[in-house]
């Protein structure tokens, strides 16, 4: 799942291991949303936090490159969050704002 030499990151399958481990996701808003005709486009960035808040791992592109997986639209970052199990969303729509979600690191299905 992770290595020694960067603790700090994860994947999305390492996302998936946390979450099953009771590893919750933090939604942060990196960049003020804004409504253009009918999407929200912003920029978000997600965690993997311990239940206490403690031991933060960003999600990366890939475990060699390090690139932040950046979220675009609120459509996006929906269809990440019930793609790993989330069954409701909350999404911050001011910079700075955090929001954290349970999930089972498995897609949402109606009879979740």
């Amino acid at each position: 799942m992770l290595d020694g030499a960067t603790p700090n990151v994860v994947t999305e399958d390492g996302l998936r291991d946390l979450l099953s481990d009771g590893y919750l996701i933090e939604v942060i808003c990196n960049q003020t949303a804004e409504k253009r005709h009918n999407s929200w486009y912003g920029s978000w960035a997600v965690h993997a936090v311990a239940e206490d808040g403690q031991d933060a791992k960003l999600l990366v592109t890939s475990r060699s490159v390090f690139k932040l997986r950046e979220f675009k639209t609120i459509v996006g970052l929906v269809s990440f969050l019930a793609d790993m199990g989330c069954l409701s969303a909350n999404i911050p729509l001011i910079a700075g704002r955090r929001e954290r979600h349970a999930a089972s690191g498995r897609p949402a299905t109606a009879t979740s």
